[in-house]
């Protein structure tokens, strides 16, 4: 798949704008159609001891109050990933370690540093899947959860014009929320008439199968799951069609 392929970009800004830009890059034309949000959510003062920080999403560091990132920073701060252990480092975490790209990765880590018992403050997003805290705690690590933001599915009443008449060829589907947002919009009668001929031949590429899971029938047998649950390797199966 070469030229001007038309590639529908799906997360939230800001990163949505930064994947435009590498597609762009890279020869393809990014439409750009966000189908969430991150909100702040305004948390109380947390009391406490902590022997540590877990951290699974950069949008958990951006949208903490960064009073209490300072009153942590003298913690160890374990993230799920590399860019997130980048996001933790630049809000001010002195001592940041990057585990291997998931929540169960990350509660391995964990629980092979720290004893039974330690304190560990989980910051992370209202919507989230539980495969962290369930191994954390199993490993027998007491997690105290602070909900720094939350997810919100935008509605786009211009989703018409935003998408134009030539059907996509590409959707980048970064979570179940957006893969069941995108279905919503889809679905809307003011397309739903023309939208059988617009998808049928789009390829879905996801970053897990639990998202591919979450498209409709007609959509899993054109959808592809990258190597690992991150831009660059959804990227690399994009330049491989």
């Amino acid at each position: 798949m070469a030229g001007a392929v038309r590639v529908l970009v799906t997360r939230p800004e800001p990163g949505a704008s930064h994947t435009a830009r590498r597609l762009e890059e890279l020869g393809f034309l990014p439409i750009v159609l966000p189908l969430s949000e991150t909100v702040a959510i305004g948390t109380e003062t947390l009391s406490g001891q902590y022997d540590a920080v877990a951290i699974t999403s950069v949008n958990a560091v951006r949208h903490a109050d960064p009073a209490m990132i300072e009153r942590l920073a003298y913690l160890p701060a374990y993230a799920v990933g590399h860019k997130t252990a980048g996001a933790a480092k630049s809000a001010g975490f002195a001592e940041v370690t990057a585990a291997g790209g998931d929540g169960e990765a990350l509660a391995t880590k964990l629980s092979s540093v720290l004893r039974p018992g330690a304190h560990v403050l989980y910051l992370a997003g209202r919507v989230r899947r539980p495969d962290f805290e369930t191994k954390a705690r199993a490993a027998g690590l007491e997690l105290t959860v602070c909900e720094t933001y939350d997810t919100a599915a935008i509605g786009h009443r211009d989703i018409g014009p935003r998408l134009g008449d030539v059907s996509i060829d590409v959707a980048l589907i970064y979570s179940a929320f957006a893969a069941k947002a995108l279905v919503d919009l889809v679905e809307r009668r003011e397309i739903a008439d023309n939208s059988v001929n617009f998808w049928n031949k789009t390829r879905f590429l996801c970053l897990s199968s639990r998202i591919s899971e979450s498209l409709p029938e007609q959509w899993k047998a054109r959808a592809l799951i990258s190597e690992r649950p991150d831009e660059q390797s959804l990227l690399n199966l994009l330049a491989s069609l």
